[in-house]
């Protein structure tokens, strides 16, 4: 047993907090988890609808909290209410929309997203708008924007 080691608590509404269109909150820090994994808390607005995107290396589990949202996971699509737990493998290509909001768990091993959240929360709107932009910065932090199928970019999100 190390002497050394210690929990962390984090209260509701505290943490790395991020608030574009959504407010993203990064609960628990690749840095107090040796870049294991991250806990980040996402309150989405109604309309909200990500980018399709995957992950290089994370693995990203959804846990619903709140409302409702779609998760297109490949040829997939999951509706996912409170208490709806979606489990992405990296390579996966997914987006996430929700026309009521949504208030969702989501946890990311190994870490990498607090970077790429408080890289996008400094952008301007003009910036945020850009796609090659914000998918450089995305891709920095194993992130890789995909065309959209439907309805073109993502809306309400930090992610453009």
């Amino acid at each position: 047993m190390n002497g050394a080691a210690k929990g962390k608590f984090s209260p509701p509404g505290h943490g790395n907090v991020y608030a574009k269109a959504n407010e993203v909150i990064v609960k628990i820090t690749g840095a107090d988890t040796n870049q294991t994994f991250e806990v980040v808390e996402e309150n989405c607005k109604p309309g909200f609808q990500s980018r399709a995107h995957y992950h290089i290396k994370a693995y990203e589990t959804f846990y619903v909290f709140d409302g409702s949202a779609d998760f297109r996971v490949g040829d997939d699509l999951f509706h996912g209410e409170k208490g709806a737990c979606i489990h992405i493998p990296p390579g996966a290509v997914h987006q996430v929309t929700s026309p009521g909001g949504v208030r969702m768990l989501m946890i990311y091993s190994p870490a990498g997203t607090d970077g790429m959240f408080a890289a996008m929360h400094k952008l301007t709107q003009e910036q945020i708008m850009d796609a090659d932009l914000t998918g450089k910065i995305a891709l920095e932090h194993d992130t890789v924007m995909v065309e959209q199928s439907t309805g073109g970019r993502g809306k309400g999100t930090i992610l453009g």
